[in-house]
């Protein structure tokens, strides 16, 4: 649902933050419509080569087919060799159409290298986020259009069959080559037109798409009124600024780390911090990490409020690398920070 707080439009700069996170305002119906035409034009264009180049092939291979019983070896032979022709004849129309979909989303999106939507985001599998997905203005309009396509494509395909019919009807008796050419002709009319109609929902759904996403990034005033505040200020403002936050931050992490479960050191260069409670939490949280005089400061902390301390180099390394703090370990570590977390358990136990 949106904020109605938010009423203004979305700064140069949260756009900009947005396209480096790889949100962009794209439609992967225009991309589709526009791959789909150009896959018919070269079809169109090719065929005479491209039925030839076939029918050669089979007149190849089934010509000088071996009568001979075939070993498992020899047909796998034949049968690559066969793949290898396919693909050789249709590699410049599929490479073809590679280079017309890097040019529409370079048309929609301009130059943009982003590696943040290839990240693994847990919260996609939540079911209770994926059921809210499920009844959203944006899956109401994607289902929307979805049956609108096929409609579309049902309609043209009557019409011009229904076009024609009498030629059809006629045709009954002719030769082979005249219905052929009869049949191919009205595919392809199919196919022209439902390809056009398609183009069209295409670019009706790209301004729809931009129209969301510049919906979705509007601010607040208070978010405007701040971030023309942070533009304003001299960058030695801005950096004392950082350092005052990181000090803050740095000492609420300071403050957690008497809630920890256990501190896992390399042993002299690295500490991390992690609280895990099943009542409350289904993976271990890194509640403070630190390097050098950082993670001692760590320790001391932790022995004070007598928390365990565990060296396991090669956990403390992928852990210092791989997770900031407040964040959930990552799946591969798992069954190594289990392990960790039962020796603790057990010496607990042992203590108590």
């Amino acid at each position: 649902m949106k904020d109605p707080s938010k009423t203004e439009k979305p700064t140069a700069k949260k756009v900009a933050d947005a396209r480096k996170k790889g949100s962009v305002a794209k439609s992967q119906d225009a991309t589709m419509a526009v791959i789909l035409l150009a896959a018919f034009l070269l079809l169109r264009n090719q065929w005479p080569d491209l039925a030839e180049g076939l029918m050669s092939l089979m007149r190849e291979y089934l010509g000088n087919f071996p009568t001979s019983d075939l070993s498992v070896m020899d047909f796998s032979t034949l049968l690559l060799r066969l793949i290898v022709k396919l693909v050789s004849m249709l590699a410049p129309i599929m490479l073809t159409l590679l280079l017309v979909g890097i040019l529409i989303n370079f048309v929609q999106i301009g130059r943009l290298w982003s590696w943040e939507g290839l990240k693994p985001d847990l919260n996609k599998l939540n079911p209770i986020t994926g059921f809210k997905r499920f009844f959203s203005l944006r899956q109401t309009v994607e289902t929307f259009k979805g049956i609108l396509k096929i409609s579309v494509i049902i309609l043209v395909t009557f019409q011009v069959i229904s076009d024609r019919f009498p030629l059809f009807a006629t045709a009954i008796g002719a030769d082979q080559a005249k219905l052929g050419f009869m049949f191919a002709e009205t595919a392809w009319t199919i196919a022209w037109r439902s390809a056009w109609v398609l183009m069209l929902i295409g670019a009706f759904d790209y301004f729809y798409q931009r129209y969301e996403y510049f919906e979705n990034l509007k601010m607040t005033k208070h978010e405007v009124e701040d971030e023309a505040k942070q533009q304003e200020l001299p960058s030695e403002v801005k950096g004392k600024m950082r350092e005052a936050q990181a000090m803050l931050a740095r000492r609420r992490m300071m403050q957690e780390i008497p809630k920890a479960s256990v501190v896992i050191t390399n042993p002299t260069h690295l500490a991390i911090a992690l609280r895990y409670d099943k009542k409350d939490e289904e993976v271990p949280i890194v509640l403070a990490k630190g390097a050098d005089r950082l993670a001692e400061r760590i320790k001391e902390i932790a022995r004070e409020a007598k928390v365990p301390l565990v060296e396991n180099k090669p956990v403390a390394q992928a852990l210092f690398k791989q997770v900031e703090i407040g964040e959930e370990i990552p799946k591969d570590l798992y069954t190594a920070v289990a392990e960790i977390l039962v020796l603790v358990t057990r010496l607990n136990k042992r203590h108590a």
